[in-house]
């Protein structure tokens, strides 16, 4: 079975070159922060990105699109093991 993470970050991939393409409509943002989720630790998010610098993001934000698809395969946190 392949990695969940790597699944999540092809399919971002793809996502973000077919709006570059003008394929799939651009995702409205009234803010400059990526929404991230994290599990246990909240410095460190689903999509491997370390958080502890970065502003909390707020209601409105784009949403990080690898850490929706590892939230929606169920993708185990690799600090507590808790999906």
């Amino acid at each position: 079975m392949a990695d969940p993470f790597l699944v999540a970050l092809d399919q971002a991939t793809r996502t973000v070159v077919a709006r570059v393409r003008g394929e799939l409509p651009q995702v409205a943002s009234t803010g400059a922060a990526i929404a991230h989720t994290y599990c246990c630790e909240p410095d460190w998010s689903l999509c491997g990105v370390d958080l502890s610098d970065l502003a909390t993001s707020g209601n409105g934000d784009q949403e990080c699109v690898v850490c929706v698809d590892l939230l929606a395969s169920g993708a185990v946190c690799p600090g507590c093991q808790v999906s």
